[in-house]
């Protein structure tokens, strides 16, 4: 049976003009109402309320209307209609979207062409759209928006965690502070009060960091699910994925930008500790200007000023003795292991990169166990520690920098960055990293040396007239740099 108002597609292309034409959007809801216009573009006769809703929208805006008197007598079957531009040019809003330039992997209109891509060999959109659903592009598309939902994801987790070490931290050291305050005499309320206050405008100011960190991931999610739902809700128009899937492919770059910044701002701002610190002539000084103590909010956090403390003698006075030696093999090692740089990163653990297996190790050295394993880009080399449990590693062969964290005894992989270069050597130091390259595509044949942000920004240059940079260090008034030089003939 058929509904009232329509028609099989053989009667519909006789159909005569006085059948009575209804709003085919109204219709799917069961309502029949006349339609007064037709869009060419979606191919569906629509009333007056559907025609201004279909212009509101930023995707149907620039669709093509004909009045009731010059629209068709008859509904048109969709799948049998030849190919039509459905998105507007982003460059020209007039026009339609109706080619793709391989050479420039950009989209355009007419205009587009002629002014762009005169010598292109451009492709039509109707005939390039047929096949990229089953290309690899399309397919690593789908891979990275799905490994772009975990990053955000793990990020977001950081955030979770970071927030609860502040309110924890802070729980500790107020503690701290009230036990030392129960010990002395009550004139020094005054000066309790004040350090209370500063401890709280600390974790108020580490909260408002986390809370604009997790703004952030909330807006990436949300761009990440807006382009996902653009993807999803063209399935059975191949034009429309391929414009979409392009359009996708760029923002995932933009996305991953900017979950590099929010990575880099996780490692420096979050890793601010707050720590009571107890003044010792206290009961001597009662009149001191810092009575009671002081509050310290070191960048380093409390694992790595036990590490100071632990190693600050005279080195040149300490009788050396060999130890046991590591054993760093693991069963998923394939070949044999070529360490080429090691960095402590908690107190008794040292984190080694392993080039012969491409892989980073963590090693507790005071118990001679590897506890985590893990492959990352490519073929590791110089790894350097950062604040609170991070580090970076650098990847030569790849061009890339990449973050881990540890975390309860296992490295996790974190957001990565392009270089310019061989990446071999890295440091870290006043929130900048330093890397050192064997060759820079602005200095081939020299060692070159750039300061970047967290975020992979470089902020300054430094060439030398020597070649090969393997290692650098960095100190706050010196760049050191070890060249490697071969004795082969």
């Amino acid at each position: 049976m058929e509904v009232g108002g329509r028609k099989s597609d053989d009667a519909n292309e006789n159909a005569s003009t006085e059948f009575v034409l209804h709003c085919q959007p109204c219709m799917k809801d069961g309502r029949e109402i006349s339609a007064n216009g037709f869009c060419k573009i979606c191919k569906e006769f629509m009333c007056d309320p559907c025609i201004s809703a279909h212009k509101r929208f930023a995707m149907s805006r620039n669709h093509v209307f004909l009045t009731k008197d010059k629209m068709p007598s008859f509904y048109m079957n969709k799948d049998k209609a030849d190919f039509l531009p459905t998105e507007p040019c982003l460059e020209h809003s007039s026009e339609m979207i109706k080619f793709y330039c391989p050479t420039h992997d950009d989209l355009g209109c007419s205009d587009c062409v002629v002014l762009h891509h005169r010598n292109c060999k451009v492709e039509y959109l109707s005939e390039t759209a047929k096949q990229y659903k089953d290309s690899e592009e399309y397919k690593t598309l789908n891979k990275n928006i799905a490994h772009m939902e975990t990053v955000i994801s793990a990020l977001n987790n950081d955030v979770n965690d970071s927030e609860a070490f502040v309110s924890e931290n802070t729980k500790e050291e107020v503690q701290k502070l009230r036990n030392f305050r129960a010990q002395i005499n009550l004139v020094l309320d005054t000066r309790e009060n004040v350090l209370l206050k500063s401890m709280k405008e600390n974790e108020i100011k580490q909260k408002e960091i986390l809370s604009k960190l997790r703004d952030g991931i909330t807006g990436l999610k949300q761009t990440l699910a807006e382009t996902t739902t653009d993807m999803q809700t063209t399935e059975k128009q191949l034009h429309q994925r391929f414009i979409h899937a392009k359009m996708a492919n760029k923002q995932l770059v933009k996305l991953q930008g900017e979950i590099n910044k929010i990575n880099a701002e996780i490692i420096l701002d979050t890793s601010v500790r707050c720590t009571f610190l107890t003044d010792k002539h206290t009961e001597a000084l009662i009149n001191s200007s810092d009575i009671l103590g002081c509050v310290d909010f070191s960048n380093e956090g409390l694992n790595l000023r036990r590490i100071t403390s632990e190693t600050d003698v005279d080195l040149s006075t300490v009788e050396w003795t060999k130890d046991a030696e590591l054993d760093i093999f693991c069963t998923e090692d394939t070949g044999k292991s070529w360490i080429t740089s090691s960095a402590l990163v908690e107190p008794g653990k040292c984190l080694l990169a392993d080039y012969g297996n491409k892989c980073v190790k963590l090693v507790d050295i005071n118990v001679n166990k590897v506890l985590s394993r893990i492959e990352l880009l490519g073929d590791p080399w110089q790894v350097c520690a950062l604040p609170s449990g991070h580090a970076a590693v650098a990847f030569p062969d790849e061009n890339k920098v990449q973050f881990v964290s540890v975390k309860n005894d296992s490295v996790i992989a974190g957001t990565n960055f392009d270089v310019s270069g061989s990446s071999y050597g890295l440091a870290y130091n006043d929130k900048s990293l330093f890397v050192s390259y064997e060759y820079h595509n602005k200095a081939p044949g020299y060692s070159y040396v750039e300061r970047m942000s967290m975020a992979g920004e470089v902020l300054q240059t430094f060439t030398t007239k020597t070649r090969a940079a393997r290692y650098i260090t960095v100190s706050s008034s010196s760049i050191y740099v070890a060249l490697f030089i071969s004795t082969e003939v």
